[in-house]
């Protein structure tokens, strides 16, 4: 049986990161966060994959135009050409997933 997590934004995971990371202040803290998630989404930005070990990896993929149908109407639409980043997760985050079953 599935079950479903609840989700979590951006600001839930800074809030989670500013409770388990006592080192430094706060604010150097945040900074941090979001330098780090900046540099993510300017390196995707540029067309640049990224492997991040024992996590996964971010991954560009150019998805030509094409020809699609309206499933209301059963219309042809014209779909332009688009980048998509897909995310492929590593063998120990899988496992980790998986050792509740």
């Amino acid at each position: 049986m599935k079950t479903r997590a609840p989700k979590k934004n951006k600001s839930d995971l800074l809030k989670i990161f500013l409770k388990s990371e006592t080192d430094l202040t706060p604010k150097i803290n945040e900074a941090i966060f979001n330098r780090f998630f900046d540099t993510l989404e300017k390196s995707i930005s540029d067309h640049i994959s990224i492997e991040l070990r024992n996590f996964g990896v971010f991954k560009l993929k150019f998805m030509d135009s094409r020809y699609g149908s309206n499933p209301r109407n059963k219309k042809k639409i014209y779909i332009p050409s688009k980048w998509k980043v897909t995310f492929k997760s590593s063998e120990n985050i899988n496992k980790k997933l998986n050792e509740k079953i």
